[in-house]
């Protein structure tokens, strides 16, 4: 590693900072926040971080697309790792503001979907408005009356703000998927998983024969997810998580197989199966 920081989506007090504090719990690693995603994309491609961590998917709001397109990008950015951290949400406000005065409700846009019954229950009026993270829906509120943020319970801490309800989630069990982003992948352990993404020629039983050919190795895909290419209408790239890692000779195969059939295949990188899981 060139250096010792670990870049997230911030600003402080982000459930990416969250991740990025425990993966680097007894590490040397450093937390480095940085305002957009793609900051985050190209601070590990530039090497100005030694990893990244970035937000892909959550278990109620399903993928965060922004993620997936930039992985889709002609960048060497690789998937080291994956983190699973169990996201509490906590409706936050200034001190002394009463729920019945909330006009607007700021947060990521991934926040507010995944508090949405609590919201059309208790604040059906109020605004929702998106922000580019939980933290910065909380810097701003923090100057505000009127106004709730949806975050964690540390951002409260950080922004000297009011918890007035937590867990407000609609199930108790949230779980975000984050990645660990390096210009390496990890080697293999036994018990990997790769991800990659391909397109494939506009005719029938195309996206069917390229899966057969995992089937026929007898490779588990764990994952399948569906983006559209830009500029190109109706047409689509494929995001595959698949058991095995890159180097293992019956993936190596199947993927020789892909390429064939393919119009491109992208590798994004293996890694262990299943990640560090938070709690």
């Amino acid at each position: 590693m060139d250096n010792n920081f670990l870049g997230y989506l911030g600003p402080e007090g982000s459930f990416s900072e969250e991740a990025a504090i425990k993966y680097s719990s007894g590490t040397s690693l450093q937390p480095k926040p940085y305002p957009a995603i793609n900051r985050v994309f190209s601070a590990v491609e530039q090497k100005e971080v030694a990893l990244g961590v970035v937000p892909v998917e959550n278990s109620l709001e399903g993928a965060v697309n922004l993620t997936l397109d930039l992985l889709s990008l002609d960048n060497p950015v690789k998937i080291k790792g994956e983190l699973l951290l169990k996201v509490r949400h906590c409706l936050l406000v200034c001190p002394g503001q009463e729920l019945r005065g909330i006009k607007e409700v700021y947060s990521h846009p991934q926040a507010l979907a995944q508090c949405r019954l609590f919201l059309d229950k208790n604040l059906p009026e109020a605004a929702r408005i998106s922000r580019a993270s939980t933290a910065e829906a909380v810097q701003l509120v923090a100057r505000s009356e009127g106004k709730a943020a949806i975050a964690s319970r540390r951002a409260a801490f950080l922004y000297h703000l009011e918890v007035l309800r937590e867990n407000i989630q609609d199930e108790p069990c949230n779980i975000t998927r984050f990645l660990l982003l390096d210009l390496e992948d990890a080697p293999p352990t036994g018990h990997d998983k790769t991800s990659l993404l391909f397109s494939l020629p506009d005719r029938p039983g195309s996206l069917y024969a390229a899966l057969g050919v995992f089937a026929c190795h007898k490779l588990n895909i764990t994952k399948i997810e569906s983006r559209p290419i830009r500029g190109e209408p109706g047409k689509y790239i494929f995001f595959l998580d698949i058991a095995g890692h890159r180097k293992d000779k019956t993936m190596v195969q199947a993927l020789l197989e892909l390429k064939k059939m393919a119009l491109s295949v992208k590798i994004l990188g293996s890694y262990p199966l299943g990640g560090q899981i938070f709690l």
